[in-house]
Parts: C-alpha cells; structure tokens; sequence
C-alpha cells in the first residue's frame, strides 16, 4: 500500500516535468547547412560562360528563397572546403563555416559567395565531420538538416559513411541532399549512405531539382497554424425551485464533569525467606586432598555453550507507536554460531605469550599538491585601444566594429574571444557577423570583465571590458592595416625574387597592385585575388587578410623536367593535378633539341599525354626530373 502511494506521488508530481519536456521538443527551430565544394574542379565550365562554381550559388541562391517562401524563420548556414589552400599543398584539413547560422541572410550568403574562389582538393569527409562536430551543436533547440553542393568525390581519402554512422546521423533529423554538378554515375553509388541524390548537370535539370527539395522541405518546415474550434452558445440554463427549510437552533453541549479520585498506592511487603535455617551439632571431618593422576585430560570445552540468546524472539508483529506513526519491525535473522572443540592443554604446561614490536612502515613523503600555474599570456602583445557605449535592452549582447579612426569601417568576421584576464582562459567564443549593410550583428555574450582577443591573430588583444547585464554593448575597436609578405617553403631567408604578385582587393572599384614578392606591403582589411605570373601552372590564392598582422604566402620551390628525347615527336600536353582530376596548363613541342625540351615547374604530380599515351611523372622542388618519351 505504502509502495502504490509512493508510484501515485511520484506520477502527480514529475508530469508537469515530463509534459514541459515534451512540448519543448515538439517546437524546435530548423537550420539548414549548405556544405559546398571550393576544391579546384568547380572552375570548370557548367554551361557556356558560368563555372559549377556559379552554377552552383546560382542553386544556394534559388534554394534559399524557395524555403523562405515556406518559412521565413528558417536559418542557414554556409561551410566551403578545398577553397584556402591551392592543389600542391594537398592540405586535406581545408574547411571553414563562411556564413553562420542566421534568418533572412540571403543577401549575405550572396555577398560571400561572390568572394570566395574555389583552388583546393576535397576533404568531403573531414567536412562533413567538422559540421557535426562544430555546426550540429545545439540539438535540443534546432532540427538540423544538411545540402551538399559538389562535382565530384572524395579526394583525400577519407571514409564518408563511417563520419554518417559515427557522428552525423545523430546529429541531423532530416535526410541530407546530394546534388550533383556531372553526369557521372558511379557517384551516386559513393553517396548512398549519406542521402538523396539529385543531378544537375546541364541548366534545363536546375528548376525540377530546387523544387523538389522545395517541396520535401516545405512540408517539413511548414508553420502549423491552429485553428480554435467554435463552440456554439448554449442557452442560459432555467432556474430551478428551491425549498427553504428553517433552520433549526443548535443546542450547545455542555461539559461533562469528571470526578476526580485520589488513590493511595499500597506499600509494598516484604517477602519472607522460606529456606529452612540449619543447624551445625558437630564438626565434620574433612578428608584429605589427593592430586590427580598425571596424564592428559578428556574434557572438552565447546565454545557455543557460552553463545549469546538467540535474538530471534523478536516479532514482525511488533510495532511502535509514535505520533499516530507506527512502523513494522522486521524479523532480525538469527545469528548462526559455529561450535569448536578446543582440547585443554595438559596440567604442567606453561602458556608463555611473546608480545614481537611490530615493525615500523617506512616513512612515506607527503605528496605536495603542484603548484598553480600562473596564466600565460601571448608573447608581444599589440593593445587595440577601443571605445565603447551601451544602451538599455532586454538581453545581454556586444557589437563590434572595426575602424581605422579616420571614418572607415571593416567588414571583417573574425572569430572573438572573451578571456578572463585572471585565468587567461577562454569564456566566451563567436563569429563576428555583419547584415548587408556592413553593420555588425548583435552576439548574446554572458555578463562579466574580459580581454577581447581574436581566434586569428591572438597577439592582439582589448583589455578591461566590462559587458554588463541587459545592455547592447557597442564596442569600437581601432586597428591598423594588414602587411603580405611572400616566402619559400622551408627556406624563408632566400628572397623570392623572381616572381612580382598581382594583388586585387575584391568588391573594390580600385585597380589592382604589382607586389615584387621579395617586399612585404601594407593593405586595409579584406578579401584579396592574389596571382603569381611566372609560375608554371600559375600559382593562385584567395586570402581574408585581417588588420594589425602580415600574412605570408608560402611559394614551394619550383623544380625542372628535362625531356630527353633526341628525336622529334611533335606536341606535347602537359597535364597538371587540379583539385580531384589532371587539367591541362600547357602544350610542348618536342623537336629533339634538348636545350627547348627543359621546363621550370611547381613542385607536385603531373601527366605528359601524347599519340593516345599517358606518362605520369613528378616535380620535386630543387631537382630535375629526366623523362624519355617513347
């Protein structure tokens, strides 16, 4: 009874709970991240006079306004890979988030799309895995679902559906969306694990695939609209005869007496010895005492002889009462006693008890806790003087602008850091984003003082903030132009002089600048285009160069491949490895003269084709590679 009552309890009091919970699960808000390939192959023409690059913005951008269409607070998200570092460096780690996730960023998913220029290889995997790891964060409050652009496959080895299984399916709650930009079937195969497959390989394929993923989505992500159930008025009800009874008085009770009687306890009697007493008339003679015979004895002493009463006389039935409370005493188990004969030792035997010292343990160090480490802060710290206002809101959040003091303002998003300046250890962390119209976005930060650091540069540092409660902070943060500077891989003392960059600041109506690659320059902050003539392929980069740090280009060492052919064999084509396929960047003549036969080339794998044949060989900076064309 006791334990029903308990069940009955604990079901009043935790449903509210668990209904609470329910509804909180039932209204999640939707984000959809976009994971598009920037690897080297989306240069390549889609249609004539638009890359897949551009085809595919031109998808993201038509994508999003459909789903808008359905649901104007759905937010997205944008995640490149293979777009930061060119082919020969292979880096198989290149993924950023670009756009964080936010409502009604159309125009400023647009705007950085238009920035970005693909270059790299396809680490589709380690993306996908980053995504989970750092974009799926929050599944308590968003239902997550995932687009991938691509015109290809893995290029860096790794494993697809192991990173579905192990991490995104948990993580996602609506099948993801592979769309195609070839015609290449054995893709579909690769992609299987991951979700639905769609192709668009040519224009006309582009308006059934959008609405197709439009209408999927649009029936997830509809807004349920509730509609009250009219109850029709019903009519006053009638009044009904009531029969009023006097009311009868109430006699009041009166007390009972009680006689009181006072009783005498009786004294208590002694009782009488009823042991007759004896009378001695003569002595007794006592006889002698004659000792026993020397030889061992047979008694035996059991021990359980002297065993304590059983306690199990105590019943279950039993109760105490306390307060109207009564509490069953349960039966206490009997205590089982063992029985052992122990032999008496023989009359003459002496016990003799030797006490041994016990031995001493050996002295053991107290162990002292380590001492606290002391906060270490980055090595030449630039400070960034800063201003800042507040205004009354009903959150906690900071703004923050970048100005050069002179009237100009940065469109920058670093990654800011809040630091506590006592422990130097990290709070608070978030993407600095801005709406169309350059102006930064407010960030819900917590409460408290800090050093605003950036993840980036982290040298450079604000100190003595204070972000106080239910205020828009309004930070402005002075900082200086950024330096570019160019380098060789592994031997930065040798000047790179023999190339000149072209340096073009992107969405800028300025003419683009010639950097002698052995000086280092200033620039505002910014998107920059930066090509390297000379180079053989042509060395490319698109780099965000931030303010008050010089960013180094690295350049590998270019290599030669001699071909050693003394015969004529005509043209030559010379492929070189683009993001996951062979390009080709230029055509040879092979006459036969040795001397023209010599070319000065980026380190990394390559193709020579010609007459149906293909010879791979490989450029190593500071060598010469001889090739023999047969």
């Amino acid at each position: 009874m006791r334990f029903r009552f308990i069940l009955i309890f604990q079901a009043i009091f935790l449903l509210p709970f668990v209904v609470q919970a329910q509804k909180k699960a039932e209204f999640k808000e939707q984000r959809i991240l976009i994971l598009l390939d920037g690897s080297s192959s989306m240069l390549n023409e889609w249609a004539p006079g638009k890359t897949r690059f551009k085809a595919a913005s031109d998808i993201i951008s038509r994508l999003i306004d459909s789903v808008y269409q359905a649901n104007a607070a759905v937010e997205f998200s944008l995640r490149v890979y293979g777009h930061e570092h060119p082919v020969p460096e292979q880096n198989c780690f290149d993924t950023r988030r670009e756009v964080m996730f936010s409502k009604n960023n159309l125009t400023q998913m647009e705007l950085r799309l238009e920035s970005l220029q693909p270059r790299g290889v396809s680490p589709i995997a380690f993306s996908l895995k980053r995504a989970a790891e750092e974009d799926f964060t929050d599944e308590r409050d968003y239902s997550y679902s995932l687009i991938l652009i691509t015109d290809g496959g893995e290029s860096c080895g790794g494993d697809i559906c192991d990173v579905v299984q192990t991490l995104l399916d948990k993580k996602v709650q609506f099948k993801p969306y592979i769309i195609s930009l070839v015609d290449y079937a054995p893709l579909k195969d690769q992609y299987a694990c991951l979700g639905s497959y769609l192709q668009i390989s040519k224009p006309a394929e582009m308006t059934p695939v959008i609405n197709t993923i439009a209408e999927a989505y649009r029936k997830i992500l509809a807004i349920p609209v509730a509609k009250p159930k009219i109850v029709a008025a019903t009519p006053s009800p009638k009044p009904l005869p009531v029969k009023i009874v006097p009311a009868t008085p109430v006699v009041p009770k009166t007390d009972t007496v009680v006689e009181r009687i006072t009783m005498t306890r009786p004294a208590p009697v002694a009782k009488k010895d009823t042991v007759p007493a004896v009378t001695v008339k003569k002595d007794i003679p006592v006889p002698p005492v004659q000792s026993a015979p020397e030889k061992p004895s047979n008694i035996k002493v059991e021990s359980g002889m002297f065993a304590r009463e059983n306690l199990s006389s105590l019943h279950s039935s039993r109760a105490v009462k306390l307060s109207n409370i009564s509490w069953a005493l349960g039966r206490i188990p009997s205590r089982k006693t063992s029985r052992i004969a122990v032999p008496a030792p023989p009359p003459d035997s002496v016990i003799i008890t030797i006490e041994r010292p016990k031995p001493t343990p050996p002295a053991v160090p107290k162990t002292q806790p380590p001492a606290n480490p002391k906060p270490a802060s980055p090595k030449n710290e630039k400070i960034a003087e800063y201003t800042m206002t507040r205004e009354q809101s009903t959150q906690t959040t900071l703004q923050v602008y970048f100005t050069n003091g002179k009237g100009r303002f940065y469109s920058s998003t670093p990654r800011m850091l809040l630091v506590d300046p006592k422990t130097n250890k990290v709070v608070h962390k978030f993407f600095r984003t801005i709406d169309a119209n350059g102006n930064p976005d407010p960030r819900e930060v917590p409460p408290g003082n800090y050093d605003v650091r950036y993840e980036s540069n982290p040298s450079l540092v604000s100190k003595n903030i204070t972000i106080s409660p239910d205020n828009n902070q309004k930070l402005v943060i002075l900082v200086h132009n950024s330096g570019l500077k160019f380098e060789y891989t592994g031997n930065p003392n040798r000047p790179v002089k023999e190339y000149v960059a072209n340096v073009k600041r992107l969405f800028d109506n300025s003419a683009s600048v010639d950097q002698p690659c052995e000086t280092i320059r200033e620039y505002e902050p910014g998107n920059y285009h930066i090509e390297i003539p000379g180079t053989l392929p042509q060395i490319r980069r698109n780099l965000d160069l931030e303010f008050d740090k010089v960013f180094v280009i690295r350049i590998d060492e270019p290599g030669k491949v001699q071909f050693t052919n003394a015969q004529s064999l005509g043209k030559v084509a010379l492929f070189y490895q683009h993001g996951d396929q062979m390009e080709r960047f230029y055509n040879i003549n092979i006459s036969g003269n040795r001397e023209g036969q010599i070319l000065e080339l980026v380190p990394g794998p390559y193709e020579a084709r010609y007459q149906g044949k293909i010879v791979p060989f490989t450029v190593k900076s500071n060598q010469t590679t001889d090739i023999e064309l047969k």
